[in-house]
């Protein structure tokens, strides 16, 4: 189940980089995007999604790897520690 889960956000993720011309990094925008449209039932508010991503965006690039990604969905969802 975890791993139909897991291909289902790479699908997402690689779908929205690849709009950005990459396959492997979603800018900020790009990521609040894919945030806003695929997990809208999750997000309280503007406020607390840019707190989580500026949290989780560990190398401060300004860009979002997939793991940073599966940090952000499973902070989100509350499925993560």
């Amino acid at each position: 189940m975890e791993h139909l889960l897991n291909e289902n956000l790479l699908k997402y993720f690689t779908q929205y980089a690849l709009q950005e011309g990459s396959t492997s990094a979603l800018s900020i925008g790009g990521l609040k995007s894919l945030l806003q449209n695929q997990f809208a039932q999750y997000l309280k508010d503007q406020f607390s999604l840019d707190n989580i991503i500026k949290s989780l965006d560990k190398n401060k690039d300004g860009s979002v790897s997939f793991d940073e990604f599966m940090m952000i969905v499973k902070k989100i969802t509350g499925t993560g520690q």
